[in-house]
């Protein structure tokens, strides 16, 4: 058995636990799951007693860059998604999740994006931005605050957005998990091939809305969520898998519950 938990601030909203669950499931393997939801002054006890009494945390909003002061080690330049607490070493899921959520999604992606425009600079947005200059895409960043837009163009490679043509669009802000359109706050059209969010509750949000009525093919971030979990999750239990076998039953097992 292995005991785990999600952090993060104002997140009832999230199903880690059920996911969580369904990949021990489907793995044979038994595990606890907790989500801690805490505000920024709480961070640093709450991180203390995680790493003291679990096995390993996954980490949300908005803490994935704050969590790295209180590690021994990040194996990363992204935000730190999952904490194995015996050595207390960082790790990010969130690229390679993202990714074989993307190719789920869209099988033809790879071929016909050349350009990716990126919405938002924390902590997901450094992970799909490196992913996708990884899979040998031009990515472009457009974030509210631009001097941290800046900084992921620096640190990563990518470039700053100024209306370059772009096949592809993610949104990596917490925009739309209340009913706002990112879209409209970042004076973007809605002119894409694919649109992609990364939030999945809700499952279409006026981000998505919005680039499918232009015409745009859309996925939300329900499948990525499954998927970087069950790499943290093997991660933790030094085990390796067929993942997208193991995908494929966990998504079953999320349908038989409901979705």
């Amino acid at each position: 058995m292995i005991k785990c938990a999600l952090i993060g601030c104002d997140i009832g909203y999230t199903r880690s636990p059920e996911v969580h669950r369904a990949i021990a499931a489907a793995l044979g393997e038994e595990i606890v799951f907790d989500v801690i939801d805490v505000a920024n002054d709480g961070l640093g006890a709450a991180v203390g007693r995680l790493l003291d009494e679990y096995d390993g945390f996954f980490v949300t909003k908005p803490y994935k860059n704050d969590v790295k002061k209180y590690l021994s080690s990040v194996d990363t330049r992204c935000g730190v998604n999952l904490v194995r607490c015996a050595d207390r070493s960082g790790h990010n899921t969130d690229g390679v999740g993202f990714i074989r959520a993307l190719d789920r999604a869209f099988d033809d992606w790879r071929d016909r994006v050349n350009g990716a425009l990126v919405l938002g600079a924390g902590g997901a947005a450094y992970s799909v931005a490196e992913s996708l200059l990884a899979a040998g895409k031009r990515v472009y960043v457009l974030n509210r605050t631009m001097l941290n837009a800046a900084k992921l163009t620096l640190v990563l490679g990518a470039e700053l957005y100024v209306n370059q043509p772009a096949e592809l669009v993610v949104n990596c802000t917490s925009l739309g998990l209340h009913g706002e359109d990112v879209l409209t706050g970042l004076c973007v059209p809605p002119q894409f091939d694919y649109a992609f969010d990364l939030i999945y509750s809700p499952p279409e949000t006026p981000f998505l809305k919005r680039c499918a009525a232009a015409g745009a093919r859309i996925a939300n971030g329900r499948d990525m969520l499954a998927y970087q979990a069950i790499e943290g999750d093997l991660l933790l239990l030094n085990r390796q898998a067929d993942v997208n076998g193991v995908f494929e039953k966990v998504d079953c097992i999320l349908e038989r519950n409901g979705g």
